[in-house]
C-alpha cells in the first residue's frame, strides 16, 4: 500500500497544474485530495506520511525545475514556505 501511498501523493500535490506558475496544489487542497482518495481505503499513518512526502518530493523537483525560469524565485519562495507544514504531515 506504500506505492499507492505514494503515487496519490504526488497526484495531490500537483493535481491543479496547468503548466503556469503557482498552480501546485495549496496544502488544503492537497489535505482534500488525499482525505477523498484514502476514503474507505483503511489508511494509517504509514500511509498518510508516505503521500504527503510524495507530494512534497514532487513539489521540490518541479521548484528546481522553475529555478532557471523568470518565476524560478517565486516558486522556489512559495516551496520554502509550505515545506515545513508538509513535512510535519510526512511524519518529519
Amino acid at each position: 500500500m506504500p506505492a499507492r501511498a505514494a503515487i496519490a501523493g504526488a497526484a495531490a500535490a500537483v493535481f491543479t497544474e496547468t503548466g503556469e506558475p503557482f498552480e501546485a496544489a495549496t496544502i488544503d487542497e492537497t489535505d482534500r485530495f488525499l482525505e477523498a482518495y484514502a476514503e474507505g481505503l483503511g489508511w494509517g499513518t504509514e500511509e498518510h506520511e508516505v503521500a504527503w512526502a510524495a507530494g512534497l518530493w514532487v513539489r521540490a523537483f518541479n521548484a528546481k525545475k522553475a529555478s532557471v525560469t523568470a518565476d524560478g524565485a517565486r516558486v522556489l519562495d512559495r516551496l520554502t514556505h509550505e515545506a515545513r507544514p508538509r513535512l510535519r504531515r510526512a511524519g518529519a
